[in-house]
């Protein structure tokens, strides 16, 4: 399972000010099974990952957000919010174009700079 995953969470619902019961109950999930998260024993449902990120208070594309939402993913898979974002049509289509192109690290941060209107 995924014990960073399940440390993170935890760093992050202690620093929101949220005992192990108050958390469990406003993501509706029973207390032993979120501590079996936070040890790395389970995982966590998708939708129960959203939720645990609106209750924390997180914005979706922040550091935070972004490495809850990597930690979580299990080794094949991709993190559930990029993987609801692939589901639009034109994702597939944007990453050929990208493997197409060849584009190496160094042209795809310039291109999600160049996005972000950082370039």
């Amino acid at each position: 399972m995924n014990t960073k995953f399940g440390q993170y969470l935890k760093t992050l619902r202690l620093e929101a000010g949220f005992g192990l019961r108050k958390f469990a109950g406003l993501i509706e999930m029973p207390a032993s099974n979120l501590s079996a998260i936070e040890h790395g024993r389970r995982t966590i449902p998708k939708e129960k990952l959203f939720l645990a990120a609106e209750v924390l208070g997180l914005e979706s594309g922040t550091e935070e957000w972004n490495r809850l939402f990597d930690l979580s993913k299990q080794a094949d898979q991709i993190p559930a919010d990029v993987e609801q974002i692939a589901s639009r049509g034109f994702i597939p289509a944007l990453l050929r174009t990208i493997d197409n192109k060849q584009l190496d690290e160094q042209d795809i941060q310039r291109l999600i700079e160049e996005i972000q209107g950082q370039g």
